[in-house]
């Protein structure tokens, strides 16, 4: 199969990438007098806008809700398009693990096929060629990592609308199996050295005291008129705190409804304190957000599923005013009103039968498009039905290591089999997981379009009662979020679209200016690329700049990596081409999401729920009489073999790798960093003090730095650099490894052997002084990994930026699940203790709507967790959580 196209069919190839990437037309008001038609057309440039510019989602299920030091996660990604949940158009999916510390640590690069793709991370850090070296592959160690996942199309929106989820790592077990006494170490056990990124900070500058945020409903508090505020409180701890507020001129009192969240009536007069009362008995006082004398309040309630009541009040000088309301369901136009003469007292009984399910965005706004109030609600449609998956267990034994068959049967509402595809996980029950309990349905209906963490999401929708309506409504005034943005849907704002959808792998990005970085047009962009594992199939086009400096072109499916070069001419009258100078390449891949905030609910453990049957066995708890014939035997996961680890007694070291590290900065545009200038972006503190170089930890003291340079195969003479080994260039660099604990000279030998044998051609035999009293000194440890000689740029090379040589990501080789097998029943001496007993992402369900699997259980499960998700063509999502 040809990964990529040639030049005789560059044409063909080519061009559809090249009139995508074509800026798209902004939806734009033409000015009218008539104040009617100007309300209509802000709500019709919604729809116009969403036509052109389609927003994505992105979820992903996964195989368990905790893991273990060297496991293995498993997930299925669901792709959709925001409004109508079916398929997205972008056929590219980027997935990225992030370490507790917030460095990118595996990235995946995925196939989206009709919606969906599936990949998995192995928490087994193969590291750098120097780490594997050393110390061979390790277990990432434990942690709150957090696993995202986006397109290149949601990133030209809010960051917000990223996947993501904070999963905990425990600590390996100590005994075989005794999953229950393992932990999740925090970053100082882990001796980490950049800081963990913590949740919430109390607004009142004290970790022992209480946070209070107030959210006033429509926006604003506005000075004289009735306003409903919500709020929330956060404990010391950064979880939610229960409690009471009680207000200073007020008798009344109150008290928390859900999750840390309550509301109150208020007619502020511009200087309102409260005091909030914990249920420990602590006391504290907060002053609301400051009112404004001039504008509109709201309070919104669903009646039921077919009514919305709203209350709109104004003040006196905005009296006659003709106003709008537009109502958007994941940023689709669902309802409009006009409003003529707004009274200043107003109330709306507004039919929202016709609303979907979801979070709607309730936008009350002038004949100008600016934005009186609003508000998100979560609308229950009584009308939505999921499609259903019927669970058969009759052949489920809970043998240990016996052989378990599930059958499955999958119907729409009126019970019409569907044929589908869902995937599906079966684990032990025992949940070591947070109180996320997000899954499909919820996370596209609610969380997804819900500003923030939300602890346990699933909660708000099992019932449709007063209680459940109240807590969703606190919560959407809570976290309530426009992903929608207003100003661009309706053409008040232009918007830019800077990342085009990708329906196939991409090579994109532009040319600036060298100092301004500013568009270049009239650039002749040349790029060829040779895959790894053939190259005799290549690929390559030119590419004319336009205004926007933007180049791109689509390639043909391939996996793994493939060499890429980029480099720029410019064509004369005379039809000769010229290089051009003070130009710099960008390529688009530059554009990642910043590592957010992780709030620390998300590290809540307290949800865990005990094991229903305890992992530390015995071989007693095995059949007593074993088959003769031995079943066969597999590892649970045959990706990498695990090294024995040589513990050393200065064995806490951090490495990167500072190829992708340096990729990203040439990648901006940038030039390639020095060491120096590295290890600073890294957190170091390093300072120069004489001759030496000095580096501190923190608030620690400074020790002197020993660099250790070498190649592959032989100690780097310092005639091979430019300069001093801090202002090496990265890109003459492949690794970096740092001992976090400074030592003695005398416990470089066995970590610097390269380094001795150097000295020791030399016959220096004397290069680490074991007898002078520099051997009381301490230094830190730097282990330079160097490229060969014949790899490293020249000046003139490194300052050229107009010239790209580089590699190329396609996508990343897929991983397929297995498991044990025991046909002849359990093995002799062989504890089986897998979590995750079955896995598969893609299980597809006949033309009756049946399905069918088989796998074997491990050596003590008896309860199981199951757990299943899909979503039909017509972007309809539906579950399966089942404990048996």
């Amino acid at each position: 199969m040809k990964l990529f196209p040639t030049l005789l069919v560059l044409v063909s190839l080519f061009s559809p990438a090249i009139r995508a990437a074509k800026p798209k037309p902004t939806p734009s008001i033409s000015v009218e007098e008539n104040p009617t038609q100007k309300l209509m057309k802000f709500s019709g440039n919604i729809h116009q806008f969403n036509s052109i510019f389609p927003q994505e989602k992105v979820y992903l299920e996964f195989d368990n809700t905790a893991y273990f030091q060297g496991d293995v996660i498993w997930f299925k990604a669901f792709v959709t398009h925001a409004t109508t949940l079916r398929y997205a158009p972008s056929k590219v999916l980027y997935v990225d693990l992030l370490a507790p510390n917030g460095e990118i640590i595996r990235r995946q690069k995925l196939k989206v096929v009709a919606g969906q793709t599936d990949g998995a991370f192995v928490l087994w850090d193969a590291g750098t060629q120097q780490t594997r070296e050393k110390y061979g592959v390790v277990e990432y160690p434990s942690g709150f990592y957090e696993i995202r996942a986006y397109t290149q199309n949601m990133l030209d929106f809010s960051h917000e609308a990223i996947f993501s989820r904070v999963l905990p790592v425990y600590t390996k077990p100590a005994r075989e199996g005794d999953y229950n006494h393992s932990k999740v170490l925090s970053k100082d056990e882990n001796k980490l050295l950049a800081d963990h990124r913590g949740g919430n900070e109390s607004t009142n500058g004290s970790d022992d005291r209480i946070s209070l945020s107030f959210y006033p409903e429509g926006g604003s508090l506005i000075a004289g008129l009735p306003c409903n505020v919500a709020f929330k409180a956060i404990g010391p701890d950064g979880l939610a705190q229960n409690g009471a507020i009680v207000f200073r001129n007020r008798k009344d009192t109150v008290y928390t409804v859900h999750d840390g969240m309550g509301q109150f009536t208020i007619v502020p007069d511009g200087n309102e304190t409260v005091y909030f009362l914990s249920d420990d008995g602590q006391s504290q006082r907060f002053s609301l957000p400051q009112s404004i004398r001039s504008g509109y309040s709201m309070t919104a309630s669903a009646t039921s599923d077919t009514l919305c009541t709203v209350s709109l009040r104004h003040t006196a000088d905005l009296s006659a005013q003709h106003i709008g309301m537009a109502v958007t369901c994941r940023g689709d136009l669902v309802d409009f009103l006009e409003i003529n003469d707004c009274p200043a007292d107003t109330v709306l009984n507004i039919d929202c039968s016709g609303w979907p399910l979801g979070v709607c965005r309730m936008t009350f706004y002038n004949d100008n498009g600016r934005i009186l109030a609003s508000r998100s609600l979560f609308h229950n449609n009584s009308n939505f039905h999921s499609p259903t998956i019927t669970l058969f267990t009759d052949s489920l034994t809970k043998d240990p290591c016996g052989k378990e068959v599930l059958s499955f049967q999958l119907t729409d509402k009126d019970g019409n089999p569907i044929r589908n595809r869902f995937c599906l996980s079966v684990r032990d029950a025992a949940d070591y997981g947070t109180g996320l309990s997000d899954n499909l349905m919820t996370n596209l209906l609610l969380s997804s379009d819900i500003k923030g963490y939300i602890h346990d999401p699933a909660w708000y929708l099992e019932q449709n009662d007063d209680e459940h309506r109240t807590a969703l409504n606190l919560l959407t005034l809570v976290q309530g979020w426009e992903r929608y943005e207003w100003q661009y849907m309706t053409g008040l704002e232009k918007f830019t679209e800077k990342h085009r959808v990708e329906d196939s792998l991409t090579i994109n990005g532009w040319v600036l200016s060298f100092f301004k970085r500013e568009p270049v047009s009239d650039i002749d962009v040349y790029v060829g690329a040779v895959p790894y594992d053939d190259k005799s199939k290549f690929g390559s086009f030119i590419y004319h700049t336009d205004s926007t400096g933007y180049f791109g072109c689509d390639m043909l499916d391939f996996y793994g990596k493939a060499n890429l070069k980029i480099h720029l001419g410019k064509k004369k009258k005379n039809g000769k081409t010229r290089k051009p100078t003070k130009i710099r390449i960008r390529l688009e891949r530059a554009d990642k999401p910043e590592p957010r905030t992780i709030q620390k609910e998300e590290m809540d453990l307290s949800m865990v729920k005990p094991q229903q049957k305890t992992s530390d066995f015995s071989d007693d708890m095995l059949p007593e009489e074993i088959r003769k014939k031995m079943g066969i035997v597999l590892d649970d996961v045959d990706i990498i073999e695990k090294d024995e680890i040589p513990f050393l007694d200065y064995n806490t070291f951090t490495a990167w790798n500072s190829l992708e590290d340096t990729e990203d900065e040439l990648d901006m545009g940038d030039f390639s960093p020095t060491l120096w200038d590295y290890l600073e972006e890294k957190g170091f503190s390093i300072f120069e003090d004489g001759n030496k170089y000095y580096m501190a930890f923190g608030k620690g003291a400074a020790y002197p730095i020993h660099f250790y340079l070498h190649h592959d195969k032989k100690i780097a003479p310092h005639i091979l650099f430019r300069t001093d080994p801090p202002f090496i260039d990265m890109v003459d660099v492949k690794s970096i490894l740092i001992y976090d604990e400074p030592m003695y000279e005398r416990d470089w030998q066995k970590l610097c052997p390269l380094e001795e044998e150097y000295h020791r051609m030399r016959g220096d035999m004397d290069w680490y002084h074991t007898d002078d009293s520099t051997a009381l000194t301490r230094s830190y440890l730097i282990d330079v990994h160097v490229k060969e000689e014949l790899e490293l740029m020249k000046f003139k090379d490194i300052r050229n930026l107009s010239v790209r040589k580089t590699t190329f990501d396609g996508y990343s080789k897929p991983v397929e699940f297995y498991a044990p097998e025991y046909p002849e029943g359990p093995v002799e001496g062989k504890k089986d203790v897998r979590r995750t007993l079955y896995w598969n992402p893609n299980v597809i369900t006949d033309s009756e709507g049946h399905a069918r699997v088989e796998f074997y259980n491990n050596s003590y499960s008896q309860h199981y967790s199951i757990n299943g998700a899909g979503i039909t063509s017509s972007g309809i999502p539906y579950i399966l959580q089942q404990d048996w």
